[in-house]
């Protein structure tokens, strides 16, 4: 279950629906009606997703892939086929009615090129001058995205910002007589991107700002009655502040004031797991009406949606073991995607601050093998409490083995839904416990920023406290220890197998960070992580911080059994990254594999191509059988 709508009069909710057929992916539409009962089929292409209710709600605006590249088509809600809308070259990424039904906003390419040489089918070269040239999951960025308008009768779409920056987000105001958009239109943001928030005809002409903040803007939403409102970050910008929190802001004036700022909690969905969709973390404006916005908050790893209202006050709308994404309102009413403790992701009405579940899609297809994590706090001596929970074996075994499972990010955390690599280990007589160390979101502010400059420390001392504490409380025998990870986990991973010689018995490290003085230049963000992991932002005076805070400094000193897994076309943490540490180990013998996986990026453990995913769990239960 991923992209919502519910519709204007709040009868039904539609909602895109991700299947494995043939061996692919499949994304089609479903509609369900509010009250419950079956969901029908509303499209059968191969790839349809972003739905958006008409404001009249007879028809359904959603992308497709149908035509060979992803353009809008209309759905008429009382019969008939769909029919597609002009588009721009190139696929397009969102759609959004105007106010009026006649119009459709796009986010498409920008239709120039700006590094190619020559023809831009076969380019002579490519001229590069910008830091911000590539990103994962997206290749090359020769082209920004623009906001395009078109018109519902048809027409050539026209393209409303210019070429030479990348629109994140845009809302229609109430009147259809503007587009406010988030963007950086700074010369500078070839080096470094801090969007902000600015209004542009939607006939066309100058930008004008609109809002801005200290630190950036990640989306813009008015209210019906005109109240604008911000999700972005206070914090400076020159304080590479990745731990900084999201926040909801409404503007007063020329003024933002910000909404429920006791809550000390970042205004995301920044739940880990492959549960959910990574598209869950793009922040959105949602007014419910002039009076609230509906925001997913991350407190403690769960993700219950709150109510903002613009006096300031914010109160939560559903809470518990709960993770919310995909929120969507329509009719007075807000529906959402929720995985509760270990059940997958259902659809959801939010009701009197509850959920009652509309569909039982997710649920039927984990059934076997859903577990429920269970709560293991650990006090640690300094005084705070680190959030962990444990996925037994299944079954009685007499050989305690344990891995323990560290999230990405490090900015990200651990909820109470268990990863399938948790439910697969803990089928073949694995015990996993995970953890929210130091640097994870969704204890405040300080907490979060406890690691800044500084992997390694904090949070490694975290994370081994949580292995000791369930080595006492009997979930695996010293000797039988392992640790996973991916990304951040990664780091960890070689991290903690290099500084700590012999304390997990075996590894497995996923698209790791490993190398920082070859990772600033190799990463589409190593330009700045660099910064934010070690405290260094160069190599002039920074090579020595780098190579000390580097795994592959340390990684020598490993003896124990170590599986690399890696994506080819990962542009975060690309693949020199484990190659580095594979040579260094198979050149003194010791026990290391590394898999690589074409075609795909940095997420392939979301979106990656099914039977790799597969090969992928295989890998990880057959390391940890053999080696624990």
């Amino acid at each position: 279950m991923q992209e919502l709508a519910v519709a204007p009069d709040g009868e039904s909710v539609v909602y895109a629906r991700r299947t494995v057929e043939g061996g692919e992916y499949r994304k089609r539409l479903w509609r369900v009606a509010w009250r419950g009962g079956r969901p029908e089929q509303l499209t059968s292409g191969d790839l349809d997703a972003g739905p958006r209710f008409s404001p009249d709600g007879s028809t359904l605006l959603f992308l497709s892939r149908r035509s060979g590249k992803v353009r809008p088509w209309l759905l008429p809600l009382s019969g008939g086929e769909p029919t597609d809308l002009p588009t721009p070259e190139g696929d397009v990424a969102r759609a959004e009615w105007s106010p009026d039904g006649k119009r459709v906003l796009l986010f498409a390419p920008s239709g120039e090129p700006r590094f190619v040489v020559g023809d831009a089918d076969e380019p002579l070269a490519r001229r590069i001058e910008d830091l911000t040239w590539r990103l994962d999951g997206v290749g090359i960025r020769d082209e920004f995205t623009s906001l395009w308008i078109v018109a519902v009768r048809g027409g050539k779409p026209k393209r409303l910002t210019d070429p030479d920056y990348e629109v994140f987000d845009a809302a229609w105001s109430p009147d259809g007589e503007h587009i406010g958009f988030v963007a950086d239109t700074r010369p500078e943001s070839k080096t470094i991107e801090y969007p902000q928030a600015w209004q542009i005809p939607a006939t066309g002409g100058r930008p004008r700002k609109l809002a801005a903040l200290p630190g950036e803007i990640a989306a813009v939403g008015w209210s019906p009655g005109g109240t604008l409102g911000v999700i972005g970050i206070s914090e400076p910008a020159e304080n590479l502040a990745a731990w900084a929190h999201w926040e909801v802001h409404v503007l007063e004036g020329a003024r933002l004031r910000r909404l429920g700022e006791e809550l000390d909690r970042s205004t995301a969905f920044l739940t880990s797991g492959d549960l959910y969709s990574p598209a869950a973390r793009q922040a959105r404006v949602l007014w419910l009406d002039d009076e609230q916005l509906v925001v997913p908050v991350c407190d403690g790893g769960r993700g219950p949606l709150y109510r903002f209202r613009p006096d300031g006050t914010a109160e939560p709308l559903v809470s518990g073991d709960v993770a919310c994404s995909f929120p969507a309102v329509g009719g007075g009413r807000v529906a959402t995607v929720a995985t509760d403790a270990g059940r997958p992701g259902e659809v959801c009405a939010v009701e009197n601050g509850r959920l009652r579940r509309l569909t039982r899609d997710g649920s039927r297809w984990l059934a076997r093998s859903r577990r429920d994590p269970e709560p293991l706090p650990v006090r640690h001596p300094d005084g705070h409490e680190i959030d962990a929970w444990v996925v037994r074996a299944r079954g009685g075994r007499r050989r305690k083995r344990l891995v323990l499972h560290v999230h990405g990010g490090p900015h990200l955390a651990h909820g109470p839904a268990p990863w399938l690599e948790m439910l697969a280990l803990a089928d073949a007589g694995i015990t996993v416990v995970y953890a929210n160390p130091r640097g994870s979101v969704g204890y405040g502010v300080d907490f979060a920023r406890a690691i800044a400059g500084n992997w390694g420390d904090a949070d490694a001392d975290d994370l081994l406290r949580v292995v000791d504490r369930a080595v006492q409380e009997g979930l695996g025998d010293e000797g039988r220890l392992g640790i996973l990870g991916l990304s951040y986990g990664g780091y960890m991973v070689n991290w903690l197998m290099g500084r700590h010689p012999g304390r997990f018995a075996a590894g497995v490290s996923e698209n790791p960070v490993t190398d920082f003085p070859s990772f600033l230049g190799t990463s589409d963000f190593g330009a700045w992580i660099t910064d934010i992991a070690a405290g260094a932002p160069g190599l002039d005076e920074g090579r020595t911080r780098l190579a000390e805070r580097s795994p592959s400094t340390w990684i020598e000193r490993n003896e124990s059994p170590l599986l690399l897994l890696q994506a080819e076309n990962d542009l975060r943490c690309p693949p020199d990254q484990s190659d580095v540490v594979f040579v260094a180990l198979r050149k003194l013998g010791r026990p290391v594999e590394l898999v690589r996986y074409p075609d795909e990026s940095h997420l392939l453990v979301f979106v990656g191509r099914p039977d790799r995913r597969i090969d992928r769990l295989e890998r990880i239960v057959d390391w940890f059988g053999r080696y624990l």
